[in-house]
């Protein structure tokens, strides 16, 4: 019956009670910072339709507000409060600082509101979207020389593009002429190196024009930075269709003219004595006496290297065939030998598209030469398709010492 204890305890209750109502019910006001402001563009003038903002990110503003304590510092009070930017100011494109309001999403919101702050944007910026697309151009700063003394710089290549499509407000977009990608290096390169660069759209005076989007999914590309060192070796030819005994050892002279030129060498440890042309001489185009082909610069490819001399535009090759006689068979012979026809693909000769054969060597292989000992060479490495009824295929003599001079080709039936 001793109850001085719970009157004790009564007494503290009510005091923590009151303490907490008295807080928590108190009014006050808050701050709510970094409320995101909503952009309605329902209000433009209709004379314009399409014009829309152009932001990095949406603007913000901090709201006060009054109301009882557990109401204005609750944990979503901020996803209840709506600022609104008026766009009923947007009537051309062009850049306006909007107007701001504030209201609550509630219907009956608990709260008041104090004050916006700032009560308007800073300028945004109102266009048409556009897209194009524009050419891409390497686009390399160097801190130094760019290379070495004795070396050149080639084209620069950059990774597997040609182009890129660029977004944007119209009066900007208009302004891009060109994406360039951008690197910057130290220089002294003496060697094809490759370098990370950034795609940036810039106008006719190479400026970076801000505001303009780059269309992919990363504005990183790869630029090859081709390197060569600068040589003069002499210029030589090859031979295809050799027969079999001169493979090692052409029987007769040959020159090419220019002899020389000045080319870039990729790779910086090798000195080169002599380039090859890529296009080679055919042995049954060579006939008894002086025999001159023309070989186009920009037809021939030279691994490795690439020709600097642009006053050459073609290389001569004379060969000169001395001591070989010419014999003409009018009964051909039908002994083949077939190169690169697949295992699985049976032939039957169907006729020659030709009446006679031509045939060049010394005096003394040639006369050797009968219809029983003349083999020829059917060649079918031109087909990668054998679902037809007959191919014609190029012949050409099969011979240790002699050649066919000429174009021959033979029919063939597909079994």
């Amino acid at each position: 019956y001793d109850n001085r204890f719970l009157m004790v305890f009564s007494v503290l209750f009510a005091l923590i009670a009151w303490l907490i109502v008295a807080t928590e019910f108190a009014e006050t006001q808050t701050t709510i910072s970094d409320v995101e402001v909503e952009i309605d563009c329902s209000n433009i003038n209709s004379s314009f339709p399409g014009l829309e903002p152009f932001i990095d990110e949406k603007p913000t503003v901090d709201v006060t507000i009054s109301g009882k304590r557990y109401i204005v510092e609750s944990d979503n009070i901020k996803d209840d409060i709506l600022v609104v930017a008026d766009t009923s100011a947007v009537n051309y494109p062009g850049s306006y600082a909007l107007t701001l309001t504030v209201t609550s999403k509630s219907v009956r919101p608990e709260y008041e509101f104090v004050s916006i702050y700032p009560q308007v944007t800073e300028k945004i910026t109102f266009d048409y979207s556009r897209e194009l697309e524009r050419k891409i151009e390497p686009d390399l700063i160097f801190k130094e020389k760019a290379v070495r003394d004795g070396y050149q710089m080639g084209e620069l290549l950059v990774s597997d593009l040609s182009t890129v499509k660029v977004s944007g407000p119209e009066t900007k977009i208009n302004k891009v002429v060109r994406v360039v990608a951008r690197a910057e290096l130290d220089g002294d390169l003496h060697q094809s190196t490759s370098v990370v660069a950034t795609l940036l759209p810039v106008d006719k005076d190479n400026v970076f024009v801000p505001g303009v989007e780059v269309k992919r999914t990363s504005d990183k590309v790869s630029v090859t930075i081709p390197v060569y060192s600068v040589q003069n070796p002499t210029v030589t030819c090859s031979f295809s269709n050799i027969p079999s005994e001169y493979i090692d050892n052409i029987p007769f002279e040959y020159s090419v003219e220019p002899s020389s030129a000045t080319f870039g060498i990729f790779d910086e440890n090798e000195e080169k004595e002599s380039i090859e042309l890529a296009t080679k001489i055919d042995f049954t185009m060579l006939h008894p006496g002086e025999n001159i082909f023309t070989v186009p610069v920009n037809a021939n490819e030279f691994p490795g290297a690439i020709l600097l001399d642009e006053t050459i535009t073609e290389f001569v090759v004379t060969v000169n065939v001395p001591d070989v006689s010419s014999m003409t068979f009018e009964e051909v012979p039908e002994n083949f030998k077939y190169d690169n026809l697949p295992n699985d693909v049976n032939i039957e000769f169907s006729g020659f598209q030709f009446a006679e054969l031509t045939v060049i060597g010394p005096s003394d292989k040639l006369s050797q030469l009968n219809k029983d000992n003349i083999v020829l060479i059917a060649d079918f490495g031109e087909y990668d398709n054998f679902d037809l009824d007959s191919v014609v295929v190029p012949l050409r003599l099969y011979d240790g010492y002699c050649w066919s001079v000429g174009e021959y080709y033979a029919t063939f039936n597909i079994l």
